[in-house]
């Protein structure tokens, strides 16, 4: 199922978001009925700076972390599997509606790429795209780097579609409140508080973008940033992927 088909299903009351205040106890939503087709998940697969080609794929397990929060509590019906969108590839990348990419060190992308993801973005798909914070890395060693984010925020989004804005969102944007109620914006989990950028192309947000490493809340976040983080990540996640997939 694409973007649009799941779209046309949820207006026509095909699917439903069970909605709750953010940070309460989580209730299980297992035995909701699910509907429509499996949607999939998939990782970005780029090159980045220093010829790294790891980079792009730390933590998997983070991805399927999010798809059992997703699935347990909404009636959201994906597909627990961790796919890859090669991004030198259209028709990878078009076989997904949501595509996710997480890097520490900048992205180096060749035209070609470029031209495939902005195909991908024009033809209805959804980029979510964050920053994983570089510890010890040859780029230095300050926590507060944000390399990934700055690339793609101050080079590369603005390469791929030019006639878009990146606009940082309203901590009352409908990203916030989509199925979990965060009055203070994207949780933050390490790195520059930048807050969540939306890429604006005629009104309709086509990609977002995050300083704030909720992936990594996904992976293991009450052992790294406290109790209680990684609900919080999850919860954030699962108000990304319900929002890009219902936006019209």
């Amino acid at each position: 199922m694409n973007r649009k088909a799941f779209i046309n299903t949820f207006a026509l009351g095909g699917v439903s978001l069970l909605a709750r205040p953010a940070f309460s106890q989580q209730a299980s939503a297992a035995s909701a009925i699910k509907t429509g087709s499996l949607l999939p998940w998939a990782r970005v697969r780029f090159r980045a700076r220093q010829a790294d080609d790891k980079d792009w794929g730390v933590h998997p397990h983070g991805d399927l972390n999010l798809i059992d929060h997703l699935t347990t509590n909404t009636t959201l019906n994906i597909a627990r599997k961790w796919n890859v969108a090669d991004v030198a590839s259209l028709e990878d990348l078009t076989a997904y509606p949501f595509i996710f990419m997480h890097g520490e060190l900048p992205p180096v992308l060749t035209d070609t790429e470029r031209a495939n993801l902005r195909e991908y973005l024009l033809r209805g798909g959804f980029l979510f795209a964050e920053d994983c914070v570089i510890g010890q890395g040859n780029l230095g060693q300050s926590r507060l780097n944000d390399f990934f984010f700055r690339h793609m925020a101050e080079t590369e989004l603005t390469r791929i579609v030019p006639e878009a804005k990146l606009v940082r969102l309203p901590n009352d944007h409908p990203v916030f409140h989509t199925v979990f109620d965060f009055r203070d914006g994207i949780p933050h989990m390490q790195g520059t508080p930048h807050g969540l950028h939306g890429l604006m192309l005629n009104g309709r947000i086509i990609a977002l973008l995050s300083p704030s490493d909720i992936h990594c809340g996904w992976t293991n976040g009450d052992q790294w940033f406290g109790r209680g983080s990684a609900l919080r990540a999850m919860q954030m996640g699962a108000n990304i992927y319900a929002f890009a997939m219902t936006q019209t």
